[in-house]
């Protein structure tokens, strides 16, 4: 990593430190990026859009999740 993004990194840090904090303090999580970005997310989203997976694939899938369904793929055909 060269000074200059050192640099843009440490004034980022410093410009997003009360969103960060409030973003952690909201139960999301926080992840800084490279050259100062951040990327803010529930951290459940992967295990609820697993599970909603597994529902689809076992055929329990509501209207949503069938709407969804490629009718091409094994998991989509009853």
């Amino acid at each position: 990593m060269n000074a200059f993004q050192r640099l843009v990194e440490a004034v980022a840090d410093r410009v997003h430190a009360s969103t960060d904090a409030h973003a952690e303090a909201q139960g999301l999580a926080v992840q800084r990026l490279p050259w100062g970005g951040r990327r803010i997310g529930h951290p459940m989203v992967g295990a609820y859009a697993a599970a909603r997976r597994a529902r689809v694939l076992r055929g329990d899938g509501d209207a949503i999740d069938r709407m969804f369904v490629d009718v091409r793929h094994p998991a989509g055909r009853r």
